[in-house]
């Protein structure tokens, strides 16, 4: 047989079980709304309803499967609504009048900016070698890089934190290796885990998505001081890491990371105007008490400080690295949060539950909401839930007479909950790389998930209720 021929054949093999596979994940897509469309309707379950959620559904299973490219069932969504008239335009657009995308733009913008000008790398690698430059070490350096990051780019560490770790086992020649493995899973949490106590966009959807039917202000210094436990989380699982992937052979290239910062050189003239505006933000976050700005707009106002005559370290192809989809994808999520309280599904779903969680005290109601998000994550992604729950379980959280926050902080840890690298885009991607085995992610996610729960009911819980939250 020719080379050429048996070098296709797995290609084409390939693109055949794939065809298969989009033609039985679009048969899902349409059979499900179709069949929930032959529900019949009463007094309850109205036809407006059976629309929305026929609808609603539909475009999450496209968000699910990845059938269409990300800003295609974002478009479609809000105008199903609209023109179905299952809710006014007023309603399901209003997110856009929020500071929510605005805040996501200002983020991604700065954080390409800081990128670009080498800033991202010099703080991983000063932080790499203030803590030794051991395996250890790594790993708790890329954790005080991934928290110092988050102070000054919020939610926009993931892409950076996933280049620099790859890029450290493969300067390491680890390989596919359960050394790979712990490095690179750190930053992940690096990139994700300090956003639980640094106020941040994706926790600011959950916000949003409430607001329909609770105002919920807070600041960046509530946020912090409502969730200090989560520093401790966030070492603890550098250390969990450090232990189930530890190495075979002592690590130790201090002088690597060395040699990597020397290269970098002096702080250059646009880095040193990157410290200068990023500082402006953290002010602007820390004093939100003060002057009474709604601290979102600090992330535009940071961007376009960057491009500004005096600094100017912007560039258009930072702009242009900008994934625009991504703002009409969270827009459509709280557009779902926005349809479903206009049609009243919150405080129906609220009633449903209610005796559940009134009945059993609350822990117990903590740990039923956290469950709810855990399971959901099997077939949602986190801002589908944000979009689905956040709305239902307010209303459940006021009937109980508990301030909404505790749940908001409960539903952003269960979301982050996972067992498979296909839960989570955001962790996908340093499980992308082709560096950690399935069965090494499996393992530290199952350990997380459980003591996740453990750690919310016996140290955030009691926290809360120390503080007054709960």
């Amino acid at each position: 047989m020719p080379e050429t021929m048996v070098d296709k054949t797995p290609t084409i093999l390939e693109a055949s079980d794939k065809n298969k596979k989009q033609i039985l994940l679009w048969a899902i897509t349409i059979t499900l709304p179709l069949v929930l469309m032959l529900v019949p309707i009463n007094e309850v379950f109205t036809h407006q309803i059976r629309l929305f959620l026929a609808g609603t559904l539909f475009a999450i299973l496209l968000f699910a499967f990845e059938l269409l490219p990300q800003l295609i069932p974002s478009l479609l969504l809000p105008i199903f609504y609209v023109v179905s008239g299952v809710a006014p335009s007023t309603a399901v657009f209003g997110p856009w009048a929020t500071t929510i995308p605005w805040m996501f733009l200002g983020g991604i913008l700065l954080a390409n900016t800081l990128d670009s000008i080498g800033l991202l790398r010099r703080i991983a690698y000063w932080c790499i070698i203030k803590t030794g430059g051991t395996y250890n070490g790594i790993l708790y350096g890329i954790m005080f890089a991934g928290i110092i990051l988050n102070i000054l780019i919020p939610a926009q560490a993931v892409i950076p934190m996933a280049a620099f770790t790859y890029g450290i086992c493969k300067a390491l020649n680890l390989g596919k290796s359960k050394e790979s493995a712990g490095i690179m899973l750190t930053g992940a949490f690096a990139a994700l885990l300090p956003l639980f106590f640094f106020y941040n966009p994706n926790f600011a959807i959950i916000i949003g998505v409430a607001s329909s039917v609770h105002s919920t202000p807070i600041t960046w210094l509530q946020y912090f001081i409502q969730n200090i436990p989560n520093i401790l989380w966030c070492f603890l699982m550098v250390f969990i890491i450090s232990k189930v992937f530890k190495p075979d052979q002592p690590i130790d290239c201090k002088d690597y990371f060395s040699g990597e910062y020397g290269k970098l050189g002096a702080l250059a003239s646009g880095e040193k105007k990157a410290i200068f505006v990023t500082s402006l933000l953290v002010i602007f976050l820390i004093t939100g008490g003060i002057h009474g700005i709604d601290i979102g707009w600090g992330f535009p106002l940071a961007a376009i400080l960057l491009y500004l005559p005096g600094i100017n370290i912007g560039t258009e192809n930072d702009i242009k690295r900008i994934n625009f989809s991504l703002l009409f994808f969270v827009t459509a999520c709280m557009g779902i949060g926005a349809a479903a309280n206009i049609l009243g599904l919150g405080k129906m779903l609220a009633e449903a539950v209610l005796p559940l969680m009134s009945s059993n005290g609350i822990y117990v109601t903590i740990g039923l909401v956290w469950l709810l998000c855990v399971v959901s994550n099997f077939l949602l992604t986190p801002l589908a839930i944000f979009a689905a729950f956040t709305v239902p379980l307010t209303e459940v959280a006021l009937k109980l007479d508990i301030n909404p926050m505790a749940f908001y902080y409960t539903i952003f840890h269960g979301c982050d909950q996972i067992i498979m690298p296909y839960e989570y885009a955001l962790v996908l991607i340093f499980f992308s790389f082709g560096l950690i085995h399935l069965k090494d992610f499996i393992k530290i996610f199952s350990i997380k998930m459980l003591l996740n729960l453990i750690f919310l009911l016996l140290i955030l819980v009691p926290y809360w209720k120390f503080i007054g939250l709960l």
